[in-house]
């Protein structure tokens, strides 16, 4: 499929696709835009459209090549990826970097390193990493991908090619789940709107028990009790991170609902009815510093605040708004 695979980013496409054909591949990349998106599954489509047997000049890859095959299977002994999750990337792993990056290729056109996550580079890492990016070998590419580009140095961003990736609408993300994965009704609906455009978050989701979930969340917040908030107990900073989404996502409804914004647009429209009943219980104010207590939690999230803490925070503040 190579380029083909990837939905909705023509333009960023094009782009590297013109540099393919012109031959402009030295030194680095940044791929910049929105988590979710397929900056990463795009680095690795670009990385075998550099080194594809078949199309080495054709602007993708055949996918069905011996360097194809390989590089899809992370066995290919000139591509390098850094991908540490949501760990800060350390200083060893730049300095395997840089040992290998010194080395000529085995057997490609260029070596390719991708650092993905590269936002997590520690003040260590990034100044030695900068120093690699300076006078990279020729032979050699670096793509950075990440979806918090400020918290780079400018000197790396300065040196980097960037080529930034865009959300889909709502509605064409709807139709690619429909045509494409086979998600149907309030599913459709919900990942389209939740998802904020980003096909990578939709389709993890999909396969997961994201209505079931979503429908908990919105009962712990929305019971007389506190007891529901038991039921969402957990450690996992991913999970955490739906379940204030979620919440954002209820909040946002209740306040668009009394503004009087049909049902139809509302995130969690199967539950339309609890949705409005929520919007009479409370002021717009009241809406308003919702928002932007979730918000704020969220940012807490992003700093390391320990999960079982932020969600007995989180629970003390539903108890004090009921």
């Amino acid at each position: 499929m190579g380029f083909g695979a990837i939905k909705g980013q023509q333009q960023a496409i094009m782009r590297l696709q013109g540099y393919l054909n012109q031959d402009k591949l030295e030194g680095g990349f940044l791929f910049s835009g929105p988590e979710g998106v397929g900056k990463f599954l795009t680095a690795k489509t670009f990385a075998r459209a550099i080194n594809c047997d078949a199309a080495a000049t054709a602007g993708d890859c055949c996918d069905v090549c011996s360097a194809c095959v390989r590089m899809e299977k992370n066995c290919y002994p000139d591509l390098h990826c850094i991908d540490c999750g949501e760990e800060e990337i350390r200083i060893e792993a730049i300095r395997q970097l840089q040992e290998q990056i010194c080395l000529r290729p085995y057997e490609a056109r260029k070596k390719v390193f991708i650092v993905n996550n590269a936002h997590n580079l520690n003040p260590v890492s990034a100044n030695a990493f900068l120093k690699t990016l300076e006078e990279p070998p020729r032979d050699s590419v670096l793509i950075l991908v990440t979806d918090k580009p400020s918290m780079l140095l400018k000197t790396i961003l300065s040196r980097c090619r960037v080529v930034k990736f865009t959300a889909l609408q709502r509605q064409a993300l709807a139709r690619i789940l429909e045509r494409d994965y086979g998600v149907e009704g309030q599913q459709v609906h919900f990942l389209s709107y939740f998802s904020e455009g980003r096909l990578g978050n939709a389709l993890r989701l999909k396969d997961t028990d994201i209505i079931g979930c979503k429908n908990r969340v919105i009962d712990a917040c929305t019971s007389p009790g506190a007891y529901l908030f038991d039921t969402l107990a957990t450690k996992d900073r991913q999970e955490m991170r739906v379940y204030l989404n979620i919440i954002a996502g209820w909040m946002r409804d209740a306040y668009f609902a009394k503004a009087g914004i049909p049902a139809a647009e509302l995130i969690h429209s199967d539950r339309s009815d609890a949705v409005d009943a929520y919007a009479r219980a409370h002021t717009a104010r009241e809406l308003e510093e919702g928002i932007r207590t979730v918000s704020e939690f969220l940012l807490y999230l992003d700093q390391n605040v320990n999960v079982k803490l932020l969600l007995s925070n989180l629970k003390l503040y539903f108890q004090s708004t009921r």
